[in-house]
């Protein structure tokens, strides 16, 4: 049946209808392990997201983890990145993230993100006042140990919108006809120094509920329903990877707008900044925060062709108005630019029709100077014309 002969009641049943997860893979998660899944995502009906869970047993012996991390057990995945080659786009990579950014992500554009489980009880991960790790349930101490741990990851591959606006997010869905069966995903596994403080502490890593044996990785793929209106929708593709401030702008106080990172031309939904400090005395390959904070930066601004796109004055009274329009909790040293406050992706920032040499940049003041800093952006864009007829 062709797409104009479809019901209002048979588009219903099709469009966007989620399939809830389906196994994909199962992965040992051994410290300091860089993996490489050896299949490919199947791509048999559209992939909306993929859902990680990591399951194990953290024991702590011999003396506290002191501090504890912010995003202490969120860390034990240090990156997750997605990549393929897509008929229009060529060879791209839509995801790279840290763990601890691929979990949060969600849940700063609705109420509900990912999960945590800590001996049973479910936790928090993000109510982190003053960037501490408040209600976590990992506590990093020899007295609650063992810590029998879950974490759930969800890693939306479309923008995060409320699910009444579901239908806006059908053109960002994985087909077939754009990637064939190229996506691919890369890991790379942290180790106990991304919880905290080690110390003389000393930190076994073994099977969830058990002594022995070894941390598990699980991955499922979440599948929705288009049928004949598949073939008639045009995709776009949402990139999310996580960038890298220079610590050596950020670290010396300015009561001037600095350029904090150059960002590209292309339709941006969300611009992230995320501010902290750098965790000391990590394993080779393990970067984590040691604290969040709201105070480093003040006055963050979005600048084309020196004129700021938002005009903000105040940090913090930014945020609450970006949470408070999704409804959200945002933990210490998460502040974002959301054009999603529509609620439609295609409100997004149009920067690809800048002029050929116009500047698009992220420039903040630096109101907390330290050594320590350390900061992050994510630009998130799409590339593409979402549901535009074929």
């Amino acid at each position: 049946m062709a797409p104009a002969q479809l019901t209002v009641r048979q588009v219903a049943s099709l469009l966007g209808r989620n399939q809830g997860p389906e196994f994909f893979f199962q992965q040992p998660w051994t410290a300091l392990n860089n993996v490489v899944i050896p299949k490919a995502i199947n791509l048999n009906r559209p992939l909306e997201r993929i859902h990680m869970v990591w399951q194990g047993r953290i024991a702590v012996g011999t003396a506290n983890i002191a501090p504890v991390y912010p995003e202490s057990i969120q860390n034990l995945i240090q990156t997750f990145k997605l990549t393929g080659t897509h008929a229009a786009f060529k060879s791209i990579t839509p995801i790279n993230l840290t763990g601890a950014d691929a979990f949060a992500w969600p849940k700063l554009f609705k109420p509900r993100g990912g999960s945590t489980y800590v001996n049973t009880a479910r936790c928090d991960n993000l109510d982190i006042p003053a960037g501490f790790p408040a209600g976590t349930g990992f506590l990093g101490t020899t007295a609650g140990s063992p810590y029998d741990t879950e974490i759930h990851y969800d890693i939306p591959l479309t923008p995060v919108l409320p699910v009444a606006t579901k239908p806006a997010l059908v053109p960002f869905l994985y087909q077939q006809k754009d990637w064939g069966d190229t996506l691919q995903v890369f890991l790379t596994f942290a180790d106990q120094t991304a919880l905290g403080t080690i110390g003389t502490s000393v930190v076994t890593f073994t099977s969830f509920g058990s002594g022995a044996g070894t941390p598990q990785l699980f991955l499922f793929t979440n599948y929705e329903i288009l049928g004949a209106l598949a073939e008639s929708i045009s995709s776009a593709v949402v990139i999310r990877n996580t960038q890298n401030i220079p610590q050596s702008q950020i670290t010396g106080v300015s009561s001037t707008l600095q350029r904090l990172q150059l960002l590209q031309k292309q339709k941006t939904t969300n611009i992230l900044l995320k501010s902290g400090t750098l965790a000391a005395g990590t394993s080779a390959g393990v970067s984590v925060y040691a604290t969040l904070s709201d105070a480093i930066f003040q006055q963050s601004q979005l600048i084309v062709d020196n004129k700021p796109v938002r005009n903000n004055f105040l940090n913090t009274a930014y945020k609450e108005y970006q949470a408070y329009s999704f409804d959200a909790r945002w933990p210490q040293g998460y502040f974002a630019f959301s054009f999603l406050d529509s609620m439609n992706p295609l409100t997004a920032y149009p920067a690809d029709q800048l002029a050929g040499g116009s500047v698009f940049e992220l420039d903040s003041q630096v109101a907390t100077g330290g050594a320590s800093n350390f900061a992050e952006v994510i630009q998130e864009m799409y590339l593409g014309v979402p549901g535009a007829g074929q």
